[in-house]
This record gives C-alpha cells, structure tokens and sequence, in this order.
C-alpha cells in the first residue's frame, strides 16, 4: 500500500496558461525522482497567473485534480505582488544569501505574506487524511509548518528549505525574524541541504526563540519537538544519461563542435539572479580578454533564465548583464567571431 505524500510549494509542478505545461524550477526536478510506486504523491500550490472568473477557476482545479494530481491555490495580484515578489523574494531570499543590501520590507507585504501562508495550510485540511505526508517547501512557506500544527496537531509535517540558512548576525536583520524561525518549528521533520545551514538554524532558534537543542532535536516553546536533518540533493542522472544517448543530442552536439572547431568553450548555465555573481564573471572575463591576446582561441557563452522579472532588482540585473555583454563583444569582437 503506498503512502500518500502531499507537495506544498509556491508553485505547482505545472503552469496553466492557454494550456497547461510542466514548470521548469528547481524544485521540480529536484522530487521527479520519487517513485510512484513507493508514494501517492500530490501537489499543493499557485498554478500561476491571475483568475478572477470563479467558473474558470472551478473547471481548472478539476482538470488539474483529475490529470495532475494538483491542487491549486489561487492568488490574486496584490498577494503575489506582496507575498512573492515582495517579502519572498525582495525580504526573506536576499538575506538567506547573505544580501542584506538588497533586502527591503513593506508591513503590507508581510500581511500578504501571513494570510497566503494560512491559505496554504487551510488548502491542505480540505483533502488531508490521518496517515498522510505533508511536505513543504521553502522560503516562501516558512509560516506554514506551524499554522498546519496548530490546526492538525497530528499530522506529520516535514519542511525542507531549498536555500542556505545564513548565520544569525544576518538573519536578525528581518524585521520578522522571530515569525519566521517559529513558523518553521512547526515541522516534525526540518530539513536543510548542509550541516552548516542547520547548525545556524539552531543557533538563531536558540538566540530568538530560546529554542534548547541537542544535535538533531530541538524544542520549540509550545513543547513540540521537531528533528532536524541534512539532506542535500543531488540529480536525476538518469534523465542525462538518457538524453546523452539521443540521436537529438548527438545531432546537436555535432552542429556545435563544428561551429566551434579549434575553440575552447567556457559554458555558464544558471537563473537571471543577483546571487550567481553574473556581473562579477562578466568583469572576470573582460579583465582576461584584456590580457589574453589570443583571443579567437576562446569563447565564453552564457544561458541565463529569466528569473522574477516583476522585481526590480531583477529588472535592473538583465538589463545591466544585456549591458556589459554588448560592451565586452562591441570591444573584443572580430570580423569571425566574438567571446
């Protein structure tokens, strides 16, 4: 008999526009490896978008329950506007990695914050049964573990955070810190990619809440205890091994050793994002073409995903990255190539 295993992410697995497509997140390929035999597996979260035809939203939950196994979670603008683009990612995500600089913070922000966490979890109650996993995931849910233990003391709660957990001379920056840190001893379960991320955890627990721990455990002051883990995900190498035998990819990687006989190739692969250090590589490279007179011998390209375009800063990174790019090749280029 398989486990059922509820998903509870920002955002589904799947994007409803004029037809219905598989996202393409981190988090998504991430869980593709669990096995449908060993879980039920369903999903909670936004699908995207704005609906405020309630009969339009009533027929997409049932297609998205019926195919999908997806439950969602509608949200009108002013909640993305200040539970994602605002204190997700404008407040909590820079100081996870570090940015206090770029961090910003709006009280009404915070209000969408809370009450999208809570529709979450009254969204989850709707279909939850006694014996079920519910997982949930990341930064922008951090609330949640605890408003689902206060509503269901015994369902089994795990949470995991797909990002570092900085240390706690950062994270007290954020006006809501205390929130954020109960909201998560919620979990039974709370997981964290490194020891390090964890060991700061339960430092900031400690120093905000007075949350006493003992190397895995950690009692929050309700009395719940939650453990605490290292889990640091891998790949789906499968999946690679599977396209590398493609006569697409063979196809494909022909053309482009052809197009690029003699060169060395430098590849940079990741999300349009202040935290991937784009504009101190593009420095980098320019500062080696300046030195480096054999210059055709080498080529440097860049894949860059669009990433949170509503937000400013992000805004103001593709259009300083699109910037330097044209200056780098406007100044290295020759009439054969350019880097």
């Amino acid at each position: 008999m398989t486990t059922t295993l509820i998903n509870v992410s920002n955002r589904l697995p799947v994007t409803v526009g004029e037809t219905i497509t598989k996202s393409s997140g981190g988090l998504v390929a991430a869980l593709e490896g669990l096995s449908a035999e060993e879980y039920d597996l369903r999903w909670i979260g936004w699908p995207g978008g704005s609906m405020k035809d309630p009969g339009q939203k009533g027929e997409i939950e049932r297609v998205l329950v019926r195919e999908h196994g997806c439950t969602p979670v509608f949200l009108s603008d002013d909640e993305v506007a200040g539970h994602y683009e605002g204190i997700s990612n404008s407040s909590i995500w820079p100081l996870l990695h570090y940015m206090p600089n770029y961090m910003r913070y709006d009280a009404r922000w915070w209000d969408h914050y809370e009450s999208v966490n809570q529709r979450f979890a009254e969204k989850v109650l709707e279909s939850v049964k006694p014996g079920d996993l519910v997982w949930i995931h990341d930064y922008q849910l951090m609330l949640m573990p605890a408003m689902l233990h206060g509503l269901m003391p015994c369902l089994k709660i795990g949470f995991f955070l797909h990002t570092p957990f900085p240390s706690f001379e950062t994270f007290r920056c954020h006006p809501k810190r205390r929130e954020l840190v109960a909201g998560m001893l919620g979990a039974d379960l709370i997981g964290f990619h490194t020891f390090g991320y964890m060991r700061h955890f339960r430092s900031t627990a400690l120093r905000l809440l007075g949350a006493e721990s003992e190397i895995t455990r950690i009692r929050s002051e309700d009395g719940h205890t939650s453990v605490m883990g290292v889990f640091p995900i891998g790949i789906n190498s499968g999946k690679f091994e599977e396209a590398l035998d493609s006569q697409a990819f063979e196809k494909r990687r022909d053309e482009f050793h052809l197009a690029n006989k003699g060169k060395q190739i430098v590849l940079s692969v990741e999300r349009m994002d202040y935290t991937k250090g784009i504009l101190h590589r593009l420095e980098a490279i320019e500062q080696f073409l300046e030195h480096f007179e054999d210059r055709d011998r080498i080529k440097f390209i860049f894949v860059s995903v669009p990433s949170r375009e509503e937000v400013e800063e992000y805004k103001a990174l593709r259009e300083e990255t699109e910037s330097r790019v044209g200056r780098i090749n406007g100044k290295y280029a020759t009439l054969n190539s350019s880097p």
